[in-house]
Formats: structure tokens, sequence, C-alpha cells
């Protein structure tokens, strides 16, 4: 009899999707027969920790934790999950309504730095922004963000980053003093 590998095949098919995903398209994407055995794989894998689910009003919903790094004039805003420093790079994992996403950075960079500096004493669950910005003195800016900053925010954002231009000259202004 041939081994279905159901798990493997779950994790492979989540980690190409850049949405989460509801079980019934996992189970066809990965050849499940059934509903129900599609549904207890991958709350398996969740309670194992390798994928990350959500039960929401339609059912659940399931997606791989990807990392990603930021371009300039790039914007991830997100809950503080957790900030993970390893020997060559410094992770930061933020959190949204449905999706997790991790950006990271070397080590040795100024970026990495700065997360470590800023964010080691910031109670997860803050609601954050990291704004990747072009220059050397300041390439990385983090703000704690309110209530009411993130709400104005909502239009704005896509996923979780969107390029920002606007905040050019406030970032310019506070690093060289003045236009």
């Amino acid at each position: 009899m041939r081994e279905k590998n159901y798990p493997e095949k779950i994790i492979t098919f989540l980690t190409q999707t850049t949405e989460p995903v509801d079980v019934e398209k996992i189970r066809i994407a990965c050849h499940i027969g059934n509903w129900n055995t599609a549904l207890t794989h991958c709350l398996d894998l969740l309670v194992q920790g390798k994928i990350q689910g959500q039960k929401t009003s339609k059912g659940w919903v399931f997606w791989t934790l990807q990392e990603t790094s930021l371009e300039p004039w790039q914007e991830a805003i997100g809950n503080l999950e957790d900030l993970k420093i390893s020997e060559d790079r410094v992770t930061v994992t933020l959190s949204r309504i449905v999706r997790s996403f991790a950006i990271t950075f070397p080590k040795e960079t100024l970026e990495a730095q700065t997360l470590i500096q800023t964010l080691k004493k910031t109670p997860k669950g803050t609601k954050i922004a990291l704004l990747k910005t072009d220059i050397p003195e300041k390439p990385l800016i983090i703000k704690p963000l309110t209530k009411q900053q993130s709400r104005s925010r909502r239009f704005y954002r896509i996923c979780g980053f969107v390029k920002v231009v606007a905040l050019f000259y406030a970032v310019c202004t506070s690093v060289n003093g003045g236009v």
C-alpha cells in the first residue's frame, strides 16, 4: 500500500500559498479524499506548531509563517508576537487579524541592532509600525501605534505592507534637523 504522507503534502502546499487557505482547498490540493481527514491533519500540524490556523465564522483557515524583508520606504504594521535573535540574524514576528509574518535582518546590520534595542523592552501584543528607510543613519524606524493611529492607517494598508512616501519629509526633518 502506498504511503500518503498527508502532513508533508499539507505543509508543502501551505508554504506555496500567499493567503490563508480553507480546509476544502487543502483537501483538493493534497488529494485527500475526506474533508474530516484533511481537518484532522491540519489541526495536528497546528498543535505541533508546524502551521498556523484560526477558526473563523465560516470554518478553519490555515497558513504557514513566511519570512520576508522590507524594501526602502516599505512599512509593516502588526502586533508584536516575537523577537528572535540567532547567531546570524534577527527576526521580528508580527501578527495581523488572520496571518502572522516574520521580518528578518542580518544580525550585524543597523536595522537588526535597532530592532533589538527598541523591541526587547516592548511588551508582546503591542501594535507597532516598522518603516524601512534609505537613510544610512536611520535605516529603520519603529513606532508603537495607538488605536487611533492604527484606525487612520487602515485605509492605506495592503497585507501589512505599504509604500510610504509621505513619511519621507517627517523622517528627513527628524534625522537632519529640518529640510
